[in-house]
């Protein structure tokens, strides 16, 4: 599968290439109350972050419970018991929504079943994104795509055939696509990362493609942006929150201010394939490139030795790569010292230009 790339809109927002690279930030268990939710959605307007989003799962649908856990992040224990301390309560996730509607900032979830999906169709979220956990779930990504809402699809754990299928599936039933590469692991070493995987994905798919941030530190996120990222899912956590498993991968305010303002100067800085100069190369051009000057006053007629003219600054006069042309001849006229040459100081230059 390939073909034009593509872009995909959220609340009005599009995103893929050509356009600013788009931050969602990932909330997880980082809430448990509204001055919590409250604190988040004020902190990412403040930040200028474009969606919140947030994790729709309960711990009796997502799990078994005899299932483990072993990450770094929560070390080993029993995946059950972490889902229900931290499962989401509902009246917090409507707040959620109702908060970031109220001060004009996007907000969506990714559902963990079926149920959950229902659940955030009564809400009437405006995207929905699929966690790698899910992202082989085809009933729950066919559900998804019939609702004709945007779909962020993350793609850890998954490989590219895997992809593939998922990816057809929701094309069949929803254009509105955008993946994410992303490596579940949490953290996520740098080693790892395999950020290239973004251009396979977009040559494959002909999607936009972003990355979902496991990675400690935003120095990961701002590589990914330089490569073509659409959009950068990172862990966030207000300060005064409760702090879910994922703090020690989380970005606060001051460290998710600083990678946005850094991606917004990486992305003035990328310009495009076309090697031109700029405007303030343009008139330096003359002063700091080298050219051909005289070392001495020479007279009319005299010869042009190595011992008369010298390769120096300033770049106003004839070009180094003409050198031998200009060894040898005679000048057309007096040249005085420390001046570049022209072509027009030169006896038989045609047409007294570069020959």
């Amino acid at each position: 599968m390939s073909g034009t790339k593509r872009t995909v809109s959220i609340v009005n927002r599009a995103i893929g290439d050509g356009e600013p690279c788009y931050f969602l930030a990932e909330v997880g268990g980082n809430y448990d109350s509204v001055e919590d939710v409250h604190r988040i959605v004020d902190a990412c307007i403040r930040v200028e972050i474009e969606a919140v989003k947030f994790q729709t799962f309960e711990a009796d649908t997502i799990t078994t419970k005899d299932n483990v856990f072993d990450l770094d992040t929560t070390g080993n224990i029993p995946q059950y018991e972490l889902f229900k301390k931290y499962e989401p309560r509902k009246e917090l996730q409507r707040e959620l929504l109702r908060y970031a509607d109220k001060k004009g900032i996007t907000a969506f979830s990714s559902p963990g079943h079926l149920h959950d999906l229902e659940f955030l169709e009564q809400l009437d979220v405006p995207a929905y994104k699929i966690g790698s956990d899910v992202a082989c779930h085809i009933p729950l990504l066919r559900e998804v795509a019939r609702t004709e809402k945007p779909i962020v699809l993350s793609t850890g754990m998954a490989t590219l055939e895997e992809i593939r299928v998922s990816v057809e599936e929701v094309l069949k039933l929803n254009h509105r696509l955008l993946l994410l590469h992303c490596v579940s692991d949490y953290p996520t070493h740098a080693e790892h990362v395999n950020l290239r995987t973004m251009l396979t994905l977009k040559k494959e798919f002909g999607l936009p493609v972003g990355f979902s941030d496991h990675t400690i530190g935003p120095e990961i996120a701002l590589a990914a942006v330089a490569l073509g990222a659409n959009a950068i899912e990172r862990h966030f956590w207000v300060r005064g929150n409760q702090q879910g498993p994922d703090a020690e991968l989380c970005s606060d305010e001051q460290e998710y201010s600083w990678l946005l303002r850094a991606t917004r100067r990486i992305e003035n800085s990328l310009g495009t394939r076309e090697k031109v100069l700029s405007p303030q190369e343009t008139k330096n051009k003359m002063a700091n490139r080298v050219s051909i000057v005289s070392l001495k006053d020479i007279e009319a007629g005299e010869t042009i030795t190595p011992e008369v003219v010298d390769i120096r600054r300033p770049g106003s006069g004839i070009e180094p790569r003409h050198w031998e042309a200009v060894i040898r001849s005679r000048a057309s006229r007096a040249i005085r010292a420390g001046q570049p040459l022209q072509w027009e100081d030169i006896e038989g230059a045609r047409g007294k230009t570069a020959p």
